[in-house]
């Protein structure tokens, strides 16, 4: 995986992570005395499991899983106030991106001080300042390459999610661990291959994007789009392949979003999980075929979804690529039963409701990195059209 060359976290890809292996990474990260925490939720998982219990056998771990989907302050702050006083060097989060997160998080707190809400929203009272701790991440799931990223997701006390950023909870160590990943249901499959894919597209058509990222995005795409199918066929059948690709693929397009951030798919779908607690990946999928059609108004973007179309299907006509690619898209996320409609979600929503909700996304920093310019009515039309 070339794009190790990129980021500042080292990136180790096995197919089985056993006890004595996480053992040394905890040595090599903490010391002859490391003290190690580990956070995880609480979904079993048997691969994962049974090397924690060997673990234990080997070295004293302090295990913590007050972990949840979009993962909040007090839940994070409970597992910080449970090791503060021990010597924890080490912070290890394994699963999804809300335990990934929350490691980042815990790591952020017992460094600097204070509560994880200073942190967080457009005016912290707080600033990121160090990192007392090492971090090591090891994702579950195949989609949000929080592995590789220096941000992490938090919903504050006031119910608003935000994005927190900063170099410094960026992980020391990255492990893709193929059997983590090989009995994913088709639904975590389906969510996560989605949000992989809208972190190489939202890269593409970012304010923020240069070559660098331009290679990287594209690369990422098409792999993802190469083996995503695939993988969701393996969540069916109990098959395995397609899983390790897509979790090399996620990583990838992780380092590809952490240069740039996010833009309006992320702003959007926010809303979605503060106001009815739709899974990231799923609010991810909502909107992305409608933002893709957006930002077609921008030359530079449309020729680099071109440049990925090209990789894809046998055509040397630039309409025919853009066609293609966005109904390649559009079928994968009618196969996996993603939704396009609130009815679809089951959500009821009337369009006199449409401000109140969806126009806070224009405040969002990620909304700003969107390469076509967005504003109320732009919202309102894409919202009302999924009515």
């Amino acid at each position: 995986m070339f794009e190790q060359a990129i980021t500042t976290t080292k990136i180790i890809h096995v197919n089985r992570l056993s006890p004595q292996d996480m053992d040394k990474l905890i040595f090599y990260a903490g010391g002859e005395n490391a003290c190690p925490c580990v956070i995880a939720d609480r979904h079993p998982l048997p691969p994962r499991d049974a090397m924690l219990e060997g673990l234990r056998k080997l070295r004293p771990v302090e295990i913590q899983n007050n972990v949840f989907p979009d993962p909040k302050t007090d839940d994070i702050m409970s597992m910080v106030h449970a090791v503060r006083d021990k010597p924890v060097n080490v912070i290890i989060g394994i699963g999804g991106g809300s335990s990934l997160d929350a490691a980042k998080g815990m790591a952020t707190v017992l460094s600097n001080g204070g509560d994880l809400n200073d942190y967080l929203g457009p005016m912290p009272s707080r600033k990121i300042e160090k990192r007392d701790v090492k971090l090591i991440l090891i994702p579950t799931t195949a989609g949000t390459g929080s592995e590789v990223t220096k941000v992490g997701v938090y919903t504050s006390r006031s119910g608003r999610k935000y994005t927190l950023g900063h170099p410094l909870i960026q992980a020391d160590t990255a492990v893709l661990v193929t059997e983590y990943v090989e009995t994913l249901p088709p639904a975590l499959t389906a969510s996560t291959a989605f949000d992989a894919l809208s972190h190489a597209l939202e890269t593409i058509w970012n304010k923020n994007a240069c070559p660098l990222t331009d290679r990287v995005a594209v690369d990422s795409a098409v792999h993802i789009l190469q083996w995503m199918e695939c993988a969701y066929d393996s969540s069916l059948s109990g098959a395995k392949e397609g899983r390790a690709e897509m979790l090399e693929g996620a990583c990838m397009a992780g380092t590809a979003f952490n240069m740039t951030g996010t833009a309006a798919v992320h702003a959007l779908s926010f809303v979605l999980s503060e106001e009815w607690h739709v899974p990231h990946g799923v609010a991810c999928a909502f909107t992305l075929e409608d933002v893709f059609r957006l930002n077609l108004a921008n030359a530079e973007t449309r020729q680099r979804l071109v440049r990925i179309a090209e990789k894809l299907f046998a055509d040397d006509n630039d309409d025919a690529l853009i066609h293609s690619l966005l109904n390649r898209i559009v079928a994968l996320k009618k196969k996996f039963g993603l939704p396009f409609t609130f009815g679809d979600l089951h959500i009821n929503l009337s369009a006199d409701q449409i401000g109140s909700l969806f126009y806070k996304s224009l405040d969002d920093p990620k909304m700003k990195n969107n390469i076509v310019p967005i504003d109320t009515k732009t919202v309102y039309k894409l919202i009302s059209n999924k009515l």
